[in-house]
């Protein structure tokens, strides 16, 4: 998994089960990942052990501000 759409629905799940901690963990160390990167916007792909990764084979074409990418926006409300 490397795609924030990807990680909500994997963050979803753990609020299914009643797994709100590992939920809001996940938040932090994924999307916090990216900011922790300097992003102040969701990329579309965010790959914590190679931040240079792309389906594309060039960084410079993922998108760097994402609408899949919003899930800590979207979710947090429910937490």
């Amino acid at each position: 998994m490397i795609t924030p759409y990807m990680y909500h629905y994997y963050v979803e799940a753990l609020l299914h089960c009643g797994m709100k901690d590992e939920a809001v963990n996940v938040i932090r160390n994924y999307w916090g990942g990216m900011v922790n990167e300097g992003a102040d916007t969701f990329w579309e792909l965010y790959n914590p052990a190679n931040p240079d990764e792309s389906p594309y084979g060039s960084v410079m074409l993922n998108s760097f501000c994402h609408a899949w990418s919003c899930t800590p926006s979207y979710l947090l409300r429910k937490l």
